[in-house]
């Protein structure tokens, strides 16, 4: 038996309520999603170090996630408890 896994989602019920902001990151822990394609390592390189210079974040936390598969249960408890924000990066 052959099972396909489409990741296609269908588009969200239209609404009025907004999605959430934040209107500044300064002082906030900014979390890092990233697959190690070389792209992405690049990209996070460089949010690491600017993210702090240009908008004043406290931190930010690099995580790794399967460059195929799903995130670990443990990487996602890890991000929500540690990071007030999350960029989810694939660059592929």
């Amino acid at each position: 038996m052959l099972t396909l896994l489409n990741p296609v989602a269908g588009p969200r019920p239209a609404t009025d309520t907004a999605m959430p902001a934040i209107a500044d990151v300064a002082g906030s822990t900014i979390g890092i999603l990233t697959n190690h394609w070389k792209s992405m390592d690049r990209m996070a390189a460089r949010m690491q170090a600017r993210l702090p210079a240009v908008y004043r974040t406290a931190d930010v936390r690099l995580y790794d996630i399967p460059i195929n598969g799903a995130m670990d249960e443990k990487v996602k408890a890890a991000a929500i408890a540690e990071c007030d924000a999350v960029i989810v990066g694939l660059a592929n």
